[in-house]
């Protein structure tokens, strides 16, 4: 729903288990890390960037700045004669507007120096080489550093991961009031992820984002308490919302995606959600027509459930992740390749019931397929290899991890696959 500022009513977040919402303040800007997925990257945002001298020889030559190059942070803190404060967050800055700060009038060197120091077309090229855990350093240095460091360019295709504990500041009293969350509005973020939240987190989260009505295109939530209701009021309220993910929460009920649920999303993910069944399943393809993506890790899943599937995921979904849903068999496969024709990327990772008889299914009927992941499926023999090889020309890459009956003769089928790119056979024994 619009914001209530221009005129517009939305039914308000009421206050939950105890607590009273309090008015934030204006300049304060709440933590947070950063991450753009998997842990590996995530590792590498950390690592300090090798970065080419692109500053002036009477400026590098200087013996009294310590900055033979540019591979840290706190060189370039040290060039503005400031030092990072200690226990910075990584995004969020807990600095306000009005704190002291250095001009570029009050940095070392002469005139010159000083004015390359602060020169935004160099910082706008300097800056790309930096992490992600470096620029959020880096844009405590000065008020001219962060200017060029805010802009949503820098900030592209991360997404901040915002724990329940970071959400809050303890006011002297013992009182909680929300974060302002205004530095990332000024970046752009168009995705969160939210780490054990409650309804209320989220109601408050969606009264505090500037963008969250609108602005808000993916929306992660992992090991948190969100209910039926929660889980409507945000969908209901934040209308951008096209990527939704749901993990590790068990309060929600199937009846909540029935009553949750918009057209407009287009990608999904439910994961280690106890609560998650056929029914489930029934609802995402009865609301979700313009679904293009989706991943599932499931345990009570059964073959009824794609049957569910209508003849509207059929144009349009092209990726279905089927991770651990150990009672599918064959017979769920014959409904899945019916009703899902167009797949692309296809995962039954952990299908421990699929048999090569389900892989002559998939082979015959999804010649689309550009990836396709069989991990974890100790059934799968030689037999299905051949399949994949005869049938699946334009497969580019495909995962046998833990296949512990493929040997060579079935590798042998795959050397005439030309376009097949990847081929991963961890843990296959018998190789």
């Amino acid at each position: 729903m619009s914001n209530p500022r221009n005129g517009d009513t939305k039914p308000p977040c009421l206050p939950r288990n105890g607590l009273v919402k309090i008015p934030t303040q204006p300049n304060g800007l709440g933590s947070a890390s950063i991450t753009k997925g998997t842990p590996a990257v995530k590792n590498r945002l950390c690592q300090p960037s090798s970065v080419p001298a692109i500053l002036s020889p009477a400026l590098a030559h200087r013996s009294d700045l310590p900055i033979p190059s540019l591979a840290s942070p706190l060189s370039l803190a040290t060039l503005a004669s400031v030092s990072s404060p200690p226990g910075a967050s990584l995004v969020g800055l807990n600095t306000s507007e009005g704190s002291e700060q250095p001009s570029p009038e009050r940095l070392p060197g002469s005139p010159s120096e000083r004015q390359l120091a602060v020169d935004e077309k160099i910082l706008n090229r300097l800056f790309w080489y930096f992490s992600a855990c470096e620029k959020c350093v880096l844009a405590q240095v000065c008020k001219a550093w962060r200017r060029v460091l805010y802009q949503p360019k820098f900030w592209v295709g991360l997404t901040p991961v915002l724990h329940t504990k970071e959400l809050y500041n303890v006011l002297p009293g013992g009182e909680k009031e929300f974060v302002s969350l205004q530095g990332f509005a000024i970046r752009g973020f168009d995705g969160f992820c939210l780490v054990g939240v409650s309804d209320l987190d989220i109601c408050e989260f969606i009264d505090n984002y500037p963008l969250s009505k609108k602005g808000v295109k993916s929306m992660s939530l992992k090991r948190s308490t969100i209910t039926d209701a929660g889980l409507e009021v945000m969908l209901e309220q934040m209308q951008g919302v096209v990527r939704l993910e749901l993990s590790g929460c068990n309060d929600f009920t199937e009846a909540g995606l029935w009553s949750s649920l918009n057209a407009r999303i287009t990608a999904l993910s439910v994961s280690d959600c106890i609560n998650v069944a056929d029914d489930a399943i029934a609802a995402i393809s009865q609301l979700l027509p313009n679904l293009t993506e989706l991943n599932l890790q499931a345990y009570h899943v059964t073959d009824t459930a794609l049957a569910y599937f209508t003849a509207k995921q059929g144009y349009t979904t092209h990726t279905l992740r089927l991770n651990s849903c150990w009672e599918i068999t064959n017979h769920g496969v014959v409904n899945m390749v019916h009703s899902l024709p167009n797949l692309s990327v296809l995962s039954l990772s952990g299908c421990s019931k699929v048999t090569d008889d389900g892989v002559e299914l998939v082979a015959e009927n999804l010649r689309k397929l550009r990836s396709l992941d069989l991990s974890w499926c100790p059934r799968i023999t030689d037999m299905a290899l051949e399949y994949i090889a005869c049938d699946l020309h334009k497969l580019e890459e495909l995962v046998l991890d833990r296949c512990v009956r493929i040997t060579d003769t079935g590798l042998s089928y795959l050397s005439t696959m030309s376009s097949l790119r990847s081929l991963y056979l961890r843990w296959c024994c018998q190789v």
